[in-house]
C-alpha cells in the first residue's frame, strides 16, 4: 500500500536528521526532520530566507559553491563542514548543541524546479562526537604516552609536509648512553622518570617549530627546519652539555646520563628513510668513539 502525500510528508517531518531544500540562488525552500534536539537546532525559521543573509559570508559562499557543483555535475556530493548555531541568524541558538559542530552533508540534485529555479536536497548529519573520537584516537596513535612526544609513526607520516617549503633542514638522532643499566640498577619506574627528565631537558633547548620524537626505547629524533652546518653542530653540543649536567635524583648523586648523537642535513626531496639511515650511521660512529658526543655527517 503506497503512502499518501500527507503520510509521506509526515514521515519526512519525523526524520532524526534535518533535510534542507535549497535553491540555486541560495534560498531555503523547505526544512524537514531534525527532531533529534540533542544534535540540532530547529531550522524552520530559515525557510523563505536567503542563506547569504543568515550565515557568515565565507560559509555562505562555500555552501553556494557546493550547490552549484551538485547541479552542474548532476551527481550526489558528500561533504564535511563545521558550523556553530551562534553563527546562524534567526534560529534559537541556545536550544540544541552548543559550540562548533561537525557535520556531514549529502547533497543531491532535485529533478523539479521551484518557481523556475533549480534546487538541491541537503541532508545533514551531526558527526561531532565521531569526529572528536577519531581525532583523539589519531592523537593517541601518534603520541608516546610516557613522554607526550610524537612517535615514529607521526614522524614518517608527516615528514614530507614538515620539510616542504624549507630550503634547509637538519636531523639529529639521539640515544641515551647505557640506559638499560639504569633500568637494571634503579628499576623501570626510575627509568621512566629519567626519560621524562631527559625529554624536558632537550625540549628546553629547542625552538618553536622543531619536532622532537621518541622513535623507540631510549632513542629520539629531532627534525630541525632551517638549521644546518654550524647551527646543527652547536645545537647538538648544547644538548649534550645540558644532558650531562642534569641532576636526576638528589638522593642518588651517582645517577646521571649522557647522550650520543648523529647529525645530518636533509636534502630537498629526500625521503625520510634515507635521512634516518644516514643519521643512524653517524650515531653509531659517536658510540664507537666513546659515547657522550655527537658525530656530524658532512654536507654533500
Amino acid at each position: 500500500m503506497a503512502l499518501t502525500v500527507e503520510q509521506l510528508y509526515e514521515v519526512m517531518a519525523q526524520l532524526p536528521d534535518p533535510l534542507f531544500v535549497l535553491s540555486e540562488d541560495g534560498y531555503y525552500i523547505e526544512y524537514l526532520g531534525g527532531i533529534e534536539q540533542q544534535s540540532y537546532q530547529d531550522g524552520n525559521p530559515l525557510v523563505g530566507k536567503r542563506l547569504q543573509d543568515m550565515l557568515p559570508a565565507d560559509k555562505a559562499a562555500w555552501i553556494m559553491a557546493q550547490i552549484a557543483l551538485t547541479l552542474d555535475s548532476n551527481q550526489v556530493q558528500v561533504v564535511e563542514y563545521e558550523l556553530a548555531a551562534a553563527e546562524v541568524k534567526d534560529i534559537d541558538s541556545e536550544a540544541g548543541p552548543q559550540g562548533m559542530q561537525r557535520f556531514e552533508g549529502k547533497i543531491a540534485p532535485l529533478p523539479s524546479r521551484y518557481e523556475g529555479k533549480r534546487a538541491v536536497s541537503w541532508m545533514t548529519r551531526n558527526i561531532t562526537r565521531q569526529h572528536d573520537l577519531q581525532r583523539r584516537l589519531q592523537v593517541l596513535s601518534e603520541t608516546d604516552q610516557l613522554t607526550g612526544l610524537h612517535n615514529r609513526r607521526y614522524f614518517f607520516e608527516h615528514f614530507p609536509s614538515l620539510v616542504a617549503g624549507h630550503v634547509t633542514a637538519g636531523l639529529i638522532m639521539l640515544d641515551i648512553d647505557h640506559f638499560k643499566q639504569i633500568n637494571d640498577r634503579y628499576g623501570h619506574q626510575q627509568g621512566d622518570g629519567v626519560l621524562q627528565a631527559f625529554c624536558a631537558c632537550v625540549a628546553a633547548q629547542l625552538r618553536r617549530g622543531d619536532l622532537f620524537v621518541r622513535s623507540g626505547g631510549e632513542e629520539f629524533l629531532l627534525l630541525l627546519p632551517q638549521l644546518q652546518g654550524d647551527g646543527l653542530w652547536q645545537l647538538a653540543e648544547r644538548i649534550r652539555g645540558a644532558v650531562a649536567a642534569m641532576v636526576l635524583d638528589d638522593k642518588a648523586p651517582e645517577l646521571h646520563i649522557t647522550v650520543s648523537m648523529g647529525t645530518t642535513e636533509i636534502q630537498p626531496g629526500e625521503e625520510a628513510g634515507a635521512v634516518l639511515a644516514r643519521a643512524d650511521e653517524w650515531l653509531y660512529r659517536a658510540k664507537r668513539a666513546g659515547r657522550n658526543q655527537a658525530a656530524h655527517c658532512p654536507a654533500p
